[in-house]
């Protein structure tokens, strides 16, 4: 068998390796952000505060979803994107939930579920620009831009069932009702909007936004 997927050809043993240069530089990119999670969360639960120490044990892990997601994938995420991911995971649920900063800083929640949005935008750009270069061919704008703002919101809908079984299953306090929950989600879907709105002004960055959208439907 010559061919994987549709019409395209296996991947080459330098792809491969190119593949795994890029996880493990990913995996040394988010290992000090691991470590410093690890040493504030157990240095804080050591000197008596109340800490959620079990959920911050897993969100440390949590920082090298990219370089698994390289793996998985075969592609290469950009160091900016990455960067605003380990951010989001530190000032989000780390901090959030894990340090209770959610409680103690009216609508924090909603602050980084705006961020969330502008990330997973830019992700769907990502996305939508891998596609294309697949494919040999730009997607039509309006397509592009529909993966663009369903990723926010489809993440947004997902981070609150995330939120939901963590309060039942590990006795956090992630969220105090409806209201919060659909506000997250509101916020999350505007920051989806804002980064598509930042696309169409600015046209940048070149490097993660959907060929149809940065050319004008045809390549140059």
């Amino acid at each position: 068998m010559s061919d994987a997927g549709i019409g395209h050809p296996l991947p080459s043993v330098d792809d491969h390796r190119s593949t795994q240069r890029s996880a493990r530089a990913s995996t040394l990119f988010a290992l000090p952000f691991a470590i410093a999670s690890l040493l504030v969360v157990f240095g804080l639960a050591g000197l008596g505060f109340e800490v959620e120490t079990l959920l911050g044990v897993v969100l440390a892990g949590t920082v090298f979803v990219p370089a698994l997601v390289e793996i998985v994938l075969r592609t290469s995420i950009p160091r900016a994107l990455q960067l605003h991911y380990l951010i989001f995971i530190v000032a989000g649920p780390l901090a959030g939930s894990v340090l209770h900063v959610y409680s103690a800083i009216p609508r924090w929640d909603a602050y980084v579920h705006f961020d969330s949005g502008v990330m997973l935008a830019w992700l769907g750009m990502l996305a939508v620009r891998r596609a294309e270069e697949r494919a040999g061919v730009p997607l039509p704008v309006w397509f592009g831009l529909t993966i663009v703002m369903a990723i926010p919101m489809a993440f947004a809908g997902a981070w609150e069932i995330s939120e939901f079984v963590s309060d039942v299953v590990l006795g956090t306090t992630s969220q105090s009702g409806l209201e919060d929950t659909m506000f997250d989600i509101v916020a999350g879907t505007a920051g989806g909007l804002l980064a598509i709105a930042l696309l169409m002004v600015a046209r940048r960055p070149r490097t993660v936004a959907p060929l149809s959208l940065l050319r004008g439907g045809r390549r140059r």
